[in-house]
Formats: structure tokens, sequence, C-alpha cells
């Protein structure tokens, strides 16, 4: 295979991807941001107040964020109330392409098995997605480190929601689902914590598990789902890879006991090489729907959880019920949604 054909696919998917389809922006619904640096492209809906999940999407080798701004508004068209989060892997030389730099989230030396054992700056990578996810997390009250490993990720998602770790979903295509894949199962919580991130869920496009041999799952994400979207003619990562993905993650699953042997789920489209297709992406749509729901589709009648709440969906809530002056003087999260907890109980 010549190398160049690895990164001629990547880099020549959004242009692929429009021209297979229609896609109408999704104005009014959403607007697109960028970090200072161009490195972070944010895609948030319109009215904050709306956002209750992310996806934090990580673009294929060869590629940038700006690559899969068409295919997320395609998504987001879907998912109002979802803030996207595309990050830029730094450019640096690749083994496989005679040593000569591009975006990359990690070095690949080869396309076999025992070269993606390796993955040199996948470490590094998993630091940048975790600020990401983290920031999100953290909200508005307090910030991540403003270090320079972090300060893309700081100045990007400063936002005033404050999420729970089960609204949040890493995705990926190609290296970049291998990123996703590896980060969400197996790193920790960086607040103290001993469990692993227990995210809302996991999409894998084109993509594989890097490290397999490493590979273990986190205590506290053994339940996250796990969507692998595959083209059977892609002729860059062969469709095998998601049976192997998938037969490696269940047969951790099995050990650990989780009862959730199943939880990867592999779809696979006739026809498609190295790109998505609209069949895949509104499959994607679908699995995102069932993970990280609007919370705003409840019934009124129906009890909305505090503890799954921005602050500002907090707010609005504690307006909505006439506890706004028994909120005064509260800055805290943990203090709106004892407050919202207390009045459900009366």
């Amino acid at each position: 295979m010549r190398p160049s054909l690895f990164f001629t696919t990547s880099l020549s998917l959004s242009s692929n991807f429009i021209a297979r389809s229609r896609v109408t922006a999704v104005r009014g619904l959403h607007e697109i941001s960028r970090s200072d640096d161009g490195t972070v492209v944010v895609i948030s809906p319109t009215d904050e107040t709306h956002h209750s999940a992310t996806v934090v999407l990580c673009h294929g080798l060869g590629d940038t964020a700006e690559g899969w701004i068409e295919p997320t508004q395609y998504l987001a068209k879907q998912l109002p109330h979802v803030k996207w989060i595309l990050p830029t892997a730094r450019t640096q030389p690749v083994t496989l392409n005679m040593g000569m730099s591009m975006p990359s989230w990690y070095d690949i030396i080869g396309l076999d098995s025992r070269s993606s054992e390796i993955c040199n700056g996948l470490d590094e990578s998993m630091v940048r997605i975790l600020d990401l996810v983290e920031n999100e997390v953290v909200g508005d009250e307090s910030r991540v480190d403003t270090t320079a490993a972090t300060a893309t990720a700081t100045t990007t998602c400063d936002s005033n929601s404050s999420l729970d770790y089960s609204r949040i979903v890493l995705a990926g295509f190609s290296q970049g689902g291998a990123l996703a894949l590896f980060t969400g199962m197996t790193q920790m919580r960086k607040k103290g914590s001993n469990n692993g991130l227990g995210l809302g869920g996991i999409v894998v496009m084109s993509g594989y598990l890097p490290r397999s041999s490493g590979f273990a799952i986190a205590p506290g994400s053994e339940k996250t789902p796990i969507l692998h979207c595959h083209g059977k003619e892609d002729s860059v990562v062969p469709v095998q890879a998601a049976a192997l993905s998938r037969e490696r993650v269940s047969s951790l699953l099995k050990e650990m006991g989780a009862g959730n042997e199943n939880s990867y789920e592999v779809k696979t489209y006739a026809g498609l090489d190295h790109s998505v297709s609209i069949d895949e992406l509104n499959d994607v749509a679908a699995f995102l729907k069932q993970v990280i729901p609007p919370i705003s589709d409840k019934s009124d009648e129906e009890v909305v959880d505090p503890t799954k709440m921005s602050v500002r969906q907090l707010r609005a809530e504690i307006e909505k019920r006439g506890l706004k002056e028994e909120a005064r003087g509260m800055l805290k999260k943990s203090e709106l949604v004892n407050l919202l907890l207390k009045h459900q109980k009366e």
C-alpha cells in the first residue's frame, strides 16, 4: 500500500462527504467558534441553556478539525442540545509517511497489528483530550490549570455549563477513533477519584483499538456503551479491525464480570471505503440520542434529576419553581443541586 493513500483518504473526508450529500447549515440552533490559535473548533447551541451534553470528536491522521465541521453540522441538526468540541492534533513527523510532518495524535510506524502497539505520542494526546473532558465537568466552579499543555482546552471550552461524565461522549474517525476508544475506556477521572471516566458513550468510525496488548478497562467504565462504524471496503483500516477491537474489549468485560459483553456494537456499511456516509452518520446520531438524550424532552410531570443539569439549567429550574430568593448567594453548583433536591422531596 502506498503511504500517501493513508493520508489522502483522511484529508479528503470532508469533500467526499459534501459531494455525496446536501448539508443544510445549522442556522439558529448552533454557532461556530474557534480558539485563538485555531486548533479547536466548537459548535455549540446558540442558546446555552439548551446545552446538556458534549461530544469531543477527534479527526483522523493528516486531517484537522476544519475537515469535520460539515459532518458535525449534519449531526448537530439532529442533536440541538449537544455541544461539539473538535480539536486539531499537533503537527509532527509520521514514520509511515517517510517522516513528513502532519497533524497526528501519535506516530504510526506501520499498519500491522504489531506496529499499532507502539503509538508514541498517544499518552500526550490522551492528556489533552482528558483536559477537554474535565473542563466540561468542572464548568464555572473552577478551571483546568492553564499550563502549556492545557491552555488550548481552557480557553476553548470556557462555558457556564457543568456536566456529569455520563453526559459526555468521546468520538473519532480512524486514528481519532482509536484515540477516543483508548482514552474513554482506560483513563481515570482527574479530580482525586479512583474511578474511570464512566462516559455516556464512545463512537469509533473506521478506527481500531491501539496498544491492544496493554489495554485495560478502568473501573467504572465497564458500562460505557460503544458504537463502532466501519466501511466494508475500507482500504486503509480493514473492516476486520472492528471485529478484533470488539473481541478484545468484550473479552475484558467478561473477565471483569461486567455482564454487558455485548455493549460494543459494530455496524458495517457496504461499498464504503475509508470515509463516512449519511447512513453511518444517521446511526451515530441515533446512538447519541440514546446515550445522551435531551433532558428538555422530559415531560413536566417527570422528575428532573438536578445532578445531571448544567449550572444554567439549574438556575432556570430554580427560577421556574419560584426559588430564586432562596438561592440568593449560592455560588456553587452543589448548593443549587441540593436546593432542588430538597424541594423535590417536599
